[in-house]
């Protein structure tokens, strides 16, 4: 193997030992190899060893990609030929016999995984019985025809080779991922392929994710397209709603974002095949927008609408700060907006409402609206489920209670001694049975001989 040492003597930084695999070099967290120097971009470049030598593809850096002096935006770099980022320049050696592939970060960690189940697919024997030629090509048609087709539009192939693989896994291989660095590509793949959804970035080499967003929607209008950005602002965001994106999200850095992102995709990809809302907008698929756009400190405007009503939940900087619906305002609106099982949704652009009608944190809007579903579907849902009929209880005739006899010592009677049943509940209300005659207590009896 090789590696990419540091030789600029202002700057410290330990080697990239280099695989097989596509990685990142940046100044920023997330990187799987990170340069803390002003001149290197956030994210610079990505490499991957190919052979004895290092391919490189810029991406977008402020400062510039250059080999041997002379600039690049794709290019081979070679034994003993000088890299340099910004200011910081580096060379390609041969790495130490204990040399491992450097990287602590989640997508380092998860390109090394796929790696590796790669190489143990392509180890193993196969079967006995595996169809071949034409037979395997068929079958393989048969079985990518069941699959949802997702195209992954991004400059970075280190992003496409990890987050394309993740989700592969995540969904077991029921999708076939298709992945293009460029909108040529991109187009391409759309000619070719049957594609259900598309998710692109936005900073792209000559044609950005915006004016393909735009391109895709006049040619295929009605595919579904999510723009996925590292490098998300309220005016991208507002440019991708505007232009027909289903989504606007951030690029997920680490395990629980990547995992909420692809439920995300998965719910909008499916939905023609699901009962409910459209879109991502199911109830859970509802929760998840929501938990999405607060959690990122979005502002935008989710219109929810169904064949009786349409209302809208205003997100202003990631609060929940305004609900309507026909007459409805504020916390009672989303609620209502809530509850529903049934219409579509879209995500539009931010105004701000003419009055903020709600204060609370939008945490427990979200909680105290499924714990009212979840009552909800207790109380009118049977096991069968089939529709319970309310019960309205009717007052009993309250049978005539005879008063009891006073003591002529007391002051009061003893708790409980009141007490009658007048009625009972097993389903439906029933008057209680009349109470049996009291028997005489001895000393009613010698109060009684007394007074004769």
């Amino acid at each position: 193997m090789a590696r990419l040492v540091v030789i600029s003597k202002n700057v410290t930084v330990a080697p990239l030992e280099l695989g097989d695999n596509w990685v990142t070099i940046g100044r920023a967290d997330g990187n799987t190899w990170q340069v803390v120097e002003t001149s290197v971009s956030g994210r610079h470049c990505e490499v991957r060893l190919q052979g004895e030598d290092l391919a490189v593809r810029d991406l977008l850096s402020t400062n510039g990609t250059f080999i041997d002096g002379k600039k690049i935006s794709e290019a081979t770099l070679k034994p003993g030929q000088v890299l340099r980022l910004g200011d910081v320049e580096m060379r390609l050696e041969a790495s130490s016999p204990t040399g491992e592939p450097q990287g602590s970060s989640f997508i380092s960690k998860m390109l090394m995984m796929n790696s590796a189940g790669q190489a143990a697919a392509k180890t193993a024997p196969a079967k006995e019985n595996e169809p071949a030629g034409a037979k395997a090509a068929a079958t393989a048609a048969a079985d990518d025809s069941k699959k949802f087709h997702v195209l992954f539009v991004d400059d970075s192939m280190a992003f496409l080779e990890s987050f394309g693989g993740l989700c592969n896994k995540y969904t077991n291989k029921t999708w076939a991922i298709h992945t293009a660095p460029s909108a040529d590509r991109a187009l391409a793949v759309l000619k070719d392929k049957p594609v259900d959804l598309v998710v692109l970035d936005i900073g792209m080499p000559m044609l950005d994710g915006l004016q393909l967003l735009g391109m895709i929607t006049r040619r295929y209008p009605g595919l579904k397209t999510v723009v996925m950005t590292g490098k998300a602002t309220e005016a991208k965001r507002a440019d991708a709603l505007a232009n027909g994106a289903d989504l606007f999200l951030e690029k997920p850095l680490t395990p629980e974002s990547m995992k909420s992102t692809f439920n995300l995709l998965n719910d909008l990809v499916s939905w023609a095949h699901l009962e409910g809302f459209t879109g991502a907008l199911r109830h859970v698929g509802l929760q998840e927008v929501i938990q999405m756009e607060c959690n990122s400190r979005h502002s935008s405007i989710l219109e929810i609408r169904n064949s009786e009503l349409r209302g809208q939940i205003y997100i202003e900087a990631g609060a929940i700060t305004h609900a309507a619906v026909g007459t409805l305002t504020g916390e009672q609106a989303f609620y209502k907006l809530m509850s529903l099982r049934g219409g579509e949704f879209q995500l539009k652009p931010f105004k701000a409402p003419t009055v903020r009608t709600i204060e609370s944190r939008w945490e427990f809007l979200v909680m105290d609206a499924a714990r009212a579903s979840d009552e909800e579907t207790v109380l009118l849902k049977s096991p069968g489920d089939k529709p319970v009929k309310a019960v309205v209880p009717v007052a009993a005739p309250t049978p005539t209670v005879p008063a009891a006899p006073a003591s002529a010592n007391s002051e009061h009677v003893a708790m409980g001694e009141e007490l009658v049943e007048v009625a009972s509940y097993d389903g439906e209300w029933k008057p209680a049975a009349p109470a049996p005659p009291k028997e005489p207590k001895p000393e009613d009896d010698a109060a009684g001989s007394a007074k004769k």
